[in-house]
């Protein structure tokens, strides 16, 4: 019996040593040191809307970060992405339900004054099942773009 309890003892301990979360990775890849996620279970991916009038028309453009290219591997979400970015809305009503369609959902809503008249800004929300999480600081970047001398 004694010799079970020992046993089931050393594996348990083994097991808690050794054991990793499938998320994590070690200090070597993670780049600068530290321990990092490579992927998040679920998350928000977020975009702007921005709408004002120029010259008696409406300009409706939608804007997102290059860097959520790099957060998925959805290859439809990001030919989606990439369309919706360069796309001429005809109006505001029109984008809201596009984007609606592809899953995006409208988190805020402003108003911005500004020289040429008001401007509203919508902050865009679309869940995600999974993405990868990017540390922009660790990577390695040329002089001429780095904020660092």
């Amino acid at each position: 019996m004694k010799t079970w309890i020992t046993t089931l003892a050393f594996l348990t301990m083994a097991a808690t040593t050794f054991a990793q979360d499938a998320r994590l990775t070690s200090k070597e890849n993670a780049g600068q040191g530290g321990v990092y996620r490579t992927s998040i279970s679920s998350g928000e991916f977020y975009g702007k809307l921005v709408s004002y009038m120029q010259s008696n028309n409406e300009i409706v453009r939608f804007q997102t970060d290059e860097i959520m290219f790099r957060m998925t591997r959805d290859q439809d979400f990001l030919k989606a992405l990439e369309n919706l970015k360069g796309f001429r809305f005809e109006n505001t009503l029109e984008a809201l339900n596009v984007l609606a369609s592809h899953g995006w959902e409208v988190r805020a809503a402003t108003v911005v004054s500004g020289r040429s008249g008001d401007e509203q800004h919508y902050l865009m929300a679309r869940p995600v099942d999974t993405m990868m999480p990017v540390s922009p600081w660790l990577e390695r970047r040329a002089p001429a773009n780095s904020r660092e001398k």
